[in-house]
């Protein structure tokens, strides 16, 4: 009984609370975040930490598109990602949003491969407002990508996927 009424509580709590300020078409945000990457078997790489920035452009008050570039080395493979996509930036409460996101992801990967691969990229997470200039953002990316040439030395398909943690700054809003 006494989770229920927890449960109930909570679900109010998400429903009257007021929603976080939407941001408006042109806003940008610039962030850091670092990444904890795990590679798919295929490649040969253990899991790495990654560390990266970003930045946003907001297309309406939910909708913006993001890009950002990391780095991480890996079993000594230097590993370099670049992350294109748009986000679904949904208030859920006073100072927390949603975030879902699909897009393109282009993966290069350092000596001894010299390669690169690209594939499709999702993000899911929640942002949260510290205060009326800083954001905390906490989410999982999910990579799927190709390879097609029969020379390469990955696999046909690979999946890595990283939990990422960051801080956003916007301006011009």
């Amino acid at each position: 009984m006494r989770s229920q009424s927890i449960r109930v509580l909570a679900v109010a709590a998400l429903v009257l609370a007021q929603p976080a300020a939407a941001q408006r078409r042109g806003t940008m945000e610039v962030s850091a975040f670092t990444r904890y990457v795990n590679f798919d078997n295929s490649l040969g790489m253990g899991d790495a930490v990654a560390v990266g920035g970003g930045a946003t452009v907001y297309l309406g008050s939910k909708l913006a598109l993001d890009v950002d570039i990391a780095h991480a080395t890996s079993n000594s493979v230097p590993y370099t990602p670049l992350h294109l996509r748009l986000v679904d930036r949904t208030p859920v409460g006073n100072r927390l949003e949603a975030l879902f996101g699909i897009g393109y992801v282009r993966n290069w990967y350092g000596a001894p491969y010299h390669e690169s691969d690209g594939g499709v990229s999702v993000i899911l997470g929640l942002g949260y407002q510290l205060n009326s200039r800083l954001w905390l953002h906490a989410g999982a990316d999910l990579d799927a990508t190709f390879h097609t040439a029969q020379n390469s030395p990955f696999s046909f398909y690979n999946g890595n996927w990283g939990l990422r943690l960051g801080l956003g700054l916007p301006f011009n809003r």
